[in-house]
């Protein structure tokens, strides 16, 4: 089990996207905390959040071709449906890891 106070840094590092704190809000997370299962998860979040903001800085230039307001719709949905569901893991005492940069993000 997880302590109340694990369980809400890992909450603010997932949930910064909801925050307008993508990157920042779990590298601070990362960088402060001493705690290795909050510190893993704020990788996690820290790792997933760049890669959507570097995906949508990539849509920005698609939307002449019109593609780019479809990549950033997906995007964006996937951000934040993907820390919410980080979230209610953590919560409920589970050790979350996002299913698309996860695995790489446990190697680092």
């Amino acid at each position: 089990m997880f302590t109340s106070e694990q369980k809400i840094l890992a909450t603010i590092a997932h949930l910064g996207i909801l925050f307008g704190a993508p990157i920042l809000a779990p590298l601070l997370i990362f960088l402060l905390s001493e705690d290795s299962f909050v510190k893993l998860q704020a990788k996690e979040a820290l790792v997933f959040q760049g890669a959507m903001v570097i995906l949508s800085v990539i849509s920005i230039p698609l939307m002449f071709i019109l593609i780019g307001f479809v990549l950033l719709s997906v995007v964006g949905a996937l951000s934040v449906i993907a820390a919410i569901v980080a979230t209610v893991k953590v919560w409920n005492d589970k050790d979350f890891s996002y299913p698309i940069t996860g695995s790489w993000t446990r190697n680092l």
